[in-house]
């Protein structure tokens, strides 16, 4: 089990790296936060991402956040991770959630915004905007966003900056939503934007991202993972 652990951690730092090294490229030096998505991935995989030096993770569901926040193996109190927040926001959801949760990246209605500003005074979060012509997609849209940054900022709360998941798009379109957000993102006055992912984070970065959501680039795919964490918590075969 030690031989599969290990080699899982070295795996998930050479991607790190390699994450780091292209992100600096595209963002000529400017810092940058890598926040790694690890939605139905298991626990050990945390764990050795942990080890592997990651200190930021993002989950889409609330149950999974808690679990996973809850879990003693991944409590580390001298340098605890952070757990972000990446999915739709349910309302139900948030009481629960926010003990655990510290950046909410897809905040986009004013119940959201007033129910976790009762239950997580000053939390930190990010305000999803949407340029999908999609009523099912989560986000606001671009002018919208001010408005919500003022309702926050009036409840309390911490405004990161913008945060956006493009539709499918070519890469020429995809820079031109990145850029447009960085530059409403700097005209309110805010740290950043949430915006790239595995396939796309080098673009986001170049336009002006402060904090990409990366998962498959860091931890492979996700069935193939999902059966190295279960076979390690087995103690099955290494």
């Amino acid at each position: 089990m030690s031989q599969a652990r290990d080699s899982l951690t070295a795996r998930i730092r050479a991607s790190y790296k390699e994450v780091l090294s292209r992100g600096f490229a595209a963002s000529n030096g400017r810092p940058f936060e890598v926040v790694g998505v690890t939605k139905t991935f298991p626990v050990e995989t945390v764990a050795a991402a942990y080890r592997a030096g990651l200190r930021n993770f993002g989950e889409n569901y609330a149950d999974e956040l808690i679990a996973k926040a809850s879990n003693p193996s991944l409590i580390f109190p001298s340098d605890p991770i952070t757990w972000h927040f990446v999915g739709a926001i349910q309302s139900r959801k948030i009481v629960k959630l926010a003990p655990h949760v510290a950046v909410w990246h897809s905040v986009c209605r004013e119940k959201e915004i007033e129910l976790i500003a009762a239950a997580s005074p000053d939390a930190r979060v990010f305000i999803q905007v949407n340029f999908s012509d999609s009523q099912q997609r989560n986000g606001v849209r671009l002018p919208e966003a001010s408005g919500l940054v003022n309702l926050c900022r009036v409840n309390g709360l911490q405004v990161l900056g913008l945060m956006v998941v493009p539709p499918v798009a070519d890469r020429e379109s995809l820079g031109k939503m990145f850029a447009l957000v960085n530059k409403e993102r700097l005209r309110l006055g805010l740290q950043g934007c949430s915006m790239g992912m595995s396939d796309d984070f080098e673009l986001a970065l170049a336009n002006g991202s402060t904090h990409i959501r990366v998962g498959r680039i860091l931890f492979g795919n996700r069935s193939e993972m999902g059966e190295l964490g279960s076979r390690m918590s087995q103690g099955g075969p290494e």
